[in-house]
């Protein structure tokens, strides 16, 4: 989310805390909103709101709440709502390890098979304790290859339509059955002055990734990678790293995050780095594979349970995460292979089982990155509301940012009124700001609120403020 400047901010927060006893104009939105939107030449029209009280059925606040929107990333609060339900908080993925081979005093005489089943937080510390799992169980060398089983869901690594500039931005990698890390890479920069030069590495460090830096250091102002640097993944399979322009002698070190490589080359080379870093040998490549028909698993490795990966989703935005979590509902309740389409029609079974007609909404891959979904603010209202009834309700509220607390919204509405009492996700594209979620008011009343912003200025600022003047009204009320 693009931030306001501290000048910004401060102004804001001035008029917020002076201004926090709620005003409601006639129309429906606060007064304080409705300053917002005029000051920067927004329609109200273009604004899209609904609140209510978990404990009630109808709306305290609605403004043209019945429009499909793009909601960016709020999608998500329906994606985890959907998922703790449909699997429930304690569900677990399980990757399986097979021996392709005898197993004699630590040596493995063929390929070590790894099956996947689409473990969303596969980072790098878990990988880690799978490979001590292995350990522990008397594996050191393994005389073969690094077998993948990704029949659960396969590599795709084309970007999502609409997204083909960012195809090698963190926040857009494709899902994939052994999805390892995010299939994230960190390029970090620093300038070494004694010697005239700009030191790059990657990590994590992985065969068969090439990093060309031709980085010059220079002496302008400091802009990290946004002023002089150019970041480009090239190279078959994404597999090389080039940087070029001007590196300032003023700057500390700096990173970015970038995906590269295809998801089983990814998969390969992270496990190789850490199994070799850990003393272990391989001597083998990977292949794409099975283990045989009937063979039973040597290890079954579990995920964290779903809470955690809809908490950790919720909280960071993470859009890879949110498209495995809708696809295992679909392979869960249709089977494997996992696809879109079997997991359209779980979250519409979902839907059907807990009553819960949401006629605006167009499902696309469950995280946001997408120009294709829509959904009105009244039936993420009316989800909210039935989700703060429900038993998941715990679950689905600590998922949720806490405004100036924690997550995406660490440093925002961090000096406003409402702070530490709003569980808030936000959702940011090109032309749209949303906000879904709970909020405390000073008269102990958990309101659930949806507002829905389309403009061209909406992710520049206005929408962030226009949002900030609603939840301190709601929770002034």
């Amino acid at each position: 989310m693009l931030r306001l400047r501290p000048a910004a901010r401060a102004l804001l927060a001035g008029a917020l805390l002076c201004c926090a006893p709620a005003v409601f104009a006639q129309d429906g939105l606060p007064a304080a909103v409705n300053r917002v939107l005029a000051h920067y030449g927004i329609p109200r029209e273009n604004y899209s709101v609904w609140v209510g009280d978990v404990r009630e059925d109808e709306p305290l606040l609605s403004h043209r709440a019945d429009i499909p929107r793009k909601p960016a990333s709020v999608i998500k609060v329906l994606t985890g709502w959907l998922v703790l339900e449909g699997l429930g908080p304690e569900y677990r993925w399980v990757t399986h390890v097979f021996l392709g081979g005898e197993l004699r005093n630590g040596v493995l005489d063929g390929p070590l098979i790894l099956e996947g089943r689409g473990d969303p937080r596969l980072v790098v510390e878990r990988v880690w304790l799978l490979q001590q799992m292995l350990r522990q169980k008397g594996l050191r060398r393994i005389n073969g290859t690094l077998v993948l089983d990704d029949r659960w869901l396969p590599a795709d690594d084309a970007p999502v339509t609409g997204f083909e500039a960012d195809r090698h931005r963190s926040f857009s990698a494709s899902p994939y059955a052994l999805m390892m890390n995010f299939q994230a890479i960190r390029v970090i920069v620093q300038p070494d002055q004694a010697r005239g030069l700009v030191r790059a590495r990657l990590d994590p460090p992985l065969p068969g990734l090439e990093l060309a830096n031709r980085l010059r250091l220079g002496s302008g102002r400091c802009g990290g990678f946004q002023r002089g640097v150019a970041v480009r993944i090239t190279g078959e399979g994404d597999s090389r790293v080039e940087l070029d322009g001007s590196y300032s002698r003023r700057c500390n070190s700096y990173s970015i995050s970038r995906r590269a490589l295809t998801g089983p080359a990814y998969a390969y080379g992270l496990f190789a780095t850490l199994w070799r870093e850990g003393g272990g040998e391989l001597s083998g490549g990977y292949r794409l594979g099975s283990a045989p028909d009937g063979a039973e698993p040597w290890l079954e490795f579990k995920s964290e349970f779903a809470f955690q990966a809809v908490r950790f989703m919720n909280k960071h935005s993470n859009n890879v995460m949110a498209r495995l979590l809708l696809l295992t509902l679909g392979a869960e309740m249709f089977g494997p292979p996992a696809t879109l389409d079997k997991a359209r029609r779980a979250a519409g079974e979902v839907l059907r089982r807990e009553g819960l007609e949401l006629s605006s909404l167009v499902l696309d891959n469950g995280s946001g990155l997408s120009r294709i979904s829509r959904i009105s603010a009244a039936d993420l209202g009316r989800l909210l509301v039935h989700a703060g009834r429900g038993p998941r309700f715990a679950e689905l509220a600590a998922s949720l940012p806490i405004a100036g607390r924690d997550g995406t919204l660490t440093r925002t509405y961090r000096n406003l009124p409402f702070g530490g009492r709003a569980h808030i996700k936000t959702g940011s594209l090109t032309g749209v700001s949303a906000i879904a979620g709970f909020v405390l008011s000073d008269s102990g009343r958990r309101l659930a609120v949806a507002a829905l912003l389309e403009h061209p200025l909406a992710a520049k600022g206005p929408g962030e403020e226009a949002h900030g003047q609603l939840l301190t009204s709601l929770a002034g009320r």
